[in-house]
């Protein structure tokens, strides 16, 4: 059985969190590259020490990322080895803990797979545009999560 630790990421884990970041997203086929790979690199490897960020380490390894500035989801990336194993669900529990008045993200429409993971755990489509309004100019959806309300 797999070992699954969430935890809080250090600056040692920086390297971690862009090669899952760099590996996840040359996967997912459509996504241009706007920066150069060091840039890149250096932005991804840095980002413990710039905003909340946690990490999945699945048997010793950084396996996936969850990022946040204050009510926002920056980044959630899995490692296309360790899709569908429950460490998406795992951090997107965690982002919950971390803004547990709601948070919203923004996704790409041609990530079918981000749109299905996300409404199957609550979140709502509360914009769509065409992508003018990001670097990369594709199309996006913003999507929203609010908790609850019980009784």
């Amino acid at each position: 059985m797999s070992k699954v630790e969430i935890a809080r990421a250090r600056s040692a884990e920086g390297a971690g969190v862009a090669t899952v970041y760099l590996i996840a997203t040359a996967k997912l086929g459509f996504l241009p590259r706007r920066h150069t790979a060091a840039d890149m690199w250096h932005h991804f490897s840095t980002m413990p020490t710039q905003q909340e960020t946690w990490v999945a380490i699945l048997n010793g390894r950084i396996a996936a990322f969850l990022a946040m500035s204050p009510d926002w989801i920056d980044h959630l990336y899995v490692h296309p080895r360790a899709q569908s194993t429950g460490l998406g669900t795992a951090l997107l529990t965690q982002a919950n803990r971390s803004a547990p008045r709601g948070f919203q993200l923004w996704t790409f429409r041609q990530n079918k797979g981000a749109q299905r993971f996300y409404e199957r755990h609550g979140l709502m489509i509360a914009e769509r545009t065409d992508g003018g309004r990001n670097e990369e100019h594709l199309a996006d959806l913003r999507y929203v999560w609010r908790p609850t309300k019980t009784l």
